[in-house]
């Protein structure tokens, strides 16, 4: 896999805290990063102000030694040698220099410890809190740059033939047959993993399809038991949207209709496709897709399903709002249903004009 470099610099006003600690955090923490990915990581300020000693002493208890590093000032030729330019306060943000269009930069301010007052103790606290969040945040933006690395050589690396099967057989034909498996696959930091075993769930597609009324606002909802919830500690019968599974030569979108005429006994006519996603890629192999359809909330009640698989389905009316605030609660506690609803609540507009 190509090597990708990246010369990063933090920019704060002084750097003597905040920039001088998400270097060293930088560094500590890039240690770690696969080998195709390196960041040199540097620091500056639009002033010289000098290490501060506690910032020191504070990065040292986390186990990053930055008493070496220098308190430097801005200068043209770090900006040009930096791909990406970070700046951790607002004040450095507002004036720093304009950038080529060819230069990265990320604003991600933080509070100064060194303006704090109070007692020693209430100013080493204000210390670390500053170092714990630029030691948090730096190590998500790494994580970034590594999944952009990712994603920029996908065509190479991370598809089905970096993957070899070395046996599979069926361990178990029931209601949901299970497959084990030994695999290898190649690893992020290069070579191979060593041989595995997963047991893989084997299942149809799925299709979910959530009904809505923009008239009333309002969702059509079922309950029915799940004996996946026995030991959860909460009612079996849990609140969901219309779901089934695709049988053999079933288009989703079909499935969609019939599985709302048996479960909701609901006639669709306009429906639109959503997304596709996998419920449980760990160890299932089942990919959901997921349907929108405007439906009259006001024509559906009553209690459906198919005698022949045991179905007893009771049709439930619910307003977005409160499906919404279901969700915040925990009431609301299938992926599916929960995927939905806050679909809906960020794509409501799109429904503005029925």
């Amino acid at each position: 896999m190509p090597l990708r470099r990246l010369n990063v610099l933090f920019l704060c006003t002084g750097n003597s805290c905040r920039s001088q600690m998400a270097e060293g955090w930088a560094r500590a923490l890039a240690a770690d990063l696969p080998p195709y990915l390196e960041i040199d990581s540097r620091s500056a300020g639009l002033e010289a102000h000098g290490l501060n000693p506690v910032a020191v002493s504070v990065m040292r208890e986390s186990g990053v030694d930055i008493s070496n590093q220098e308190s430097s000032q801005l200068t043209d030729a770090m900006l040009q040698q930096a791909d990406v330019l970070i700046t951790v306060c607002s004040h450095a943000d507002l004036n720093c220099p304009a950038l080529p269009p060819e230069k990265r930069k990320i604003h991600l301010p933080f509070d100064d410890p060194a303006a704090a007052s109070g007692s020693d103790l209430e100013i080493l606290v204000e210390f670390r809190r500053i170092r714990d969040e630029i030691g948090q945040s730096i190590d998500a933006l790494l994580q970034q740059f590594l999944l952009e690395t990712l994603q920029q050589t996908e065509g190479d690396v991370f598809n089905r033939s970096d993957i070899e099967i070395l046996s599979r057989e069926r361990v178990h034909q029931g209601f949901v047959p299970v497959d084990a498996i030994h695999l290898r696959h190649r690893l992020f930091a290069g070579g191979w993993s060593e041989t595995l075993r997963r047991e893989l769930a084997v299942r149809p597609n799925a299709v979910g399809v959530l009904l809505y009324d923009p008239q009333r606002g309002e969702l059509v909802m079922i309950k029915q038991f799940r004996s996946g919830a026995i030991d959860s500690g909460q009612s079996p019968w849990m609140l969901e949207i219309i779901a089934g599974l695709v049988n053999p030569g079933e288009e989703p979108v079909d499935v969609a209709r019939r599985e709302a005429k048996e479960e909701a006994n609901c006639e669709i006519s306009e429906i639109m496709p959503v997304f596709e996603y996998f419920n449980s890629p760990g160890w299932c192999d089942e990919k959901v897709s997921l349907f929108c359809a405007l439906v009259n909330s006001a024509e559906l009640q009553g209690i459906h399903g198919l005698e022949a698989e045991h179905e007893d389905i009771l049709t439930v009316t619910v307003s977005l709002k409160n499906a919404a605030q279901m969700v915040q609660r925990g009431e609301i506690t299938n992926a599916m249903s929960i995927i939905a609803i806050q679909w809906l609540t960020l794509n409501v507009h799109r429904f503005n004009q029925y």
